[in-house]
């Protein structure tokens, strides 16, 4: 088995396979990821990050960028509803990783200081000059 195939995997395959050969605990409580890299270092596979920087929101934004322009170009070009609707999915799918992403990481730490702590003015209100 290798890391491909384990990649293919689900999550609860992964996890029977981890309590099968590791003697981990909470692997239940574990993502999968995490699985995979505990499953190959217990196996002797050797476990490489991917080449891909999952956890980078830009990278993943500037991917989503790079596929609208080839739905646009598949859009001019041809009706190929086939690949359209597998650009569709893809797009949706690295949106959705790119929310969770941006929840994981929690609001920004760093909002700019003078926008943060102005009060809105109201509707209709002359804006005070001083």
């Amino acid at each position: 088995m290798d890391i491909k195939e384990l990649r293919k995997m689900t999550l609860p395959k992964l996890r029977d396979r981890a309590k099968q050969v590791t003697d981990l605990q909470g692997v239940v409580g574990m993502e999968k990821e995490e699985l995979i890299q505990a499953i190959a270092k217990a196996e002797g596979i050797s476990y490489e990050a991917s080449a891909k920087d999952v956890s980078s929101i830009s990278s993943i934004k500037q991917e989503i960028r790079a596929l609208k322009k080839q739905k646009e170009d598949l859009l001019l070009s041809s009706k190929d509803d086939i690949k359209l609707g597998r650009i569709r999915r893809k797009i949706k799918r690295l949106k959705h990783l790119t929310r969770r992403l941006a929840h994981r990481a929690g609001p920004k730490e760093a909002l700019q200081p003078s926008a943060a702590h102005e009060a809105p003015q109201a509707k209709g209100a002359p804006a005070a000059s001083g």
